[in-house]
């Protein structure tokens, strides 16, 4: 009995060892040298499978070519333009854009997707990803950056920001405005204060209950 349980456990682990070597993983090229799987990092995932030259080409092309907008900087526009993207089978890509920003942004990602286009590869299956782009301006005193964004454009003011207005003020000073405004039912005046927090964070799930209620 004892025997007969022993090739039993045997027989399973070699079946595990087995599958675990001919799985179907791809590394993640020049990041962690370690195994990355789709839920690990879609990210890399993606890239480093679909678009010709990895995502170290793709990388090196978003800093060669996409600027931060200069209407945008002017007028203090921060926040996390989002992108779904998806690659069929071909290497036929499409985009969505969300959450837009305007001042340029909007356009400004959209022509660097567009540059893209003929340099995704066929593969076995279709790929999707929800590609996150922070656009940001630090200041000494009032900043915004986006760190749940997958990729940032980051610049540093010429001038002196006026943190009285909503576009150009800190989170936490738009927030506390925000809060006030909704305690006195205010909404109207509390709506545009809104709008930029959602600019900057548009999954924040309380910033959703503030527009739905203000609206």
């Amino acid at each position: 009995m004892k025997k007969a349980y022993f090739s039993i456990a045997f027989a399973i682990c070699i079946l595990m060892l087995s599958s675990f070597i001919f799985s179907d993983h791809p590394t993640s090229s020049n990041h962690n040298n370690a195994f990355t799987s789709i839920d690990d990092n879609k990210f890399y995932y993606v890239l480093d499978n679909r678009y010709k030259g990895g995502s170290d080409a793709f990388l090196e092309l978003f800093e060669q070519k996409i600027k931060y907008p200069n209407d945008a900087l002017e007028n203090c526009r921060v926040g996390m333009s989002k992108v779904n993207l998806k690659v069929d089978k071909d290497g036929n890509m499409t985009y969505e854009l969300s959450n837009p920003l305007g001042f340029g942004i909007d356009k400004a990602v959209s022509d660097f997707m567009d540059l893209t286009k003929s340099e995704w590869k066929a593969w076995n299956r279709a790929s999707e990803l929800d590609l996150t782009i922070g656009f940001s301006i630090v200041n000494s005193s009032d900043s915004y950056y986006p760190h749940e964004a997958d990729l940032v454009i980051k610049r540093r003011p010429t001038y002196k920001w006026s943190t009285g207005d909503m576009f150009c003020a800190s989170d936490e000073s738009n927030t506390k405005k925000i809060n006030k405004l909704m305690k006195k039912k205010k909404y109207a005046k509390a709506l545009p204060y809104i709008e930029e927090m959602l600019r900057r964070y548009p999954d924040n799930e309380e910033y959703k209950g503030f527009l739905a209620t203000a609206k």
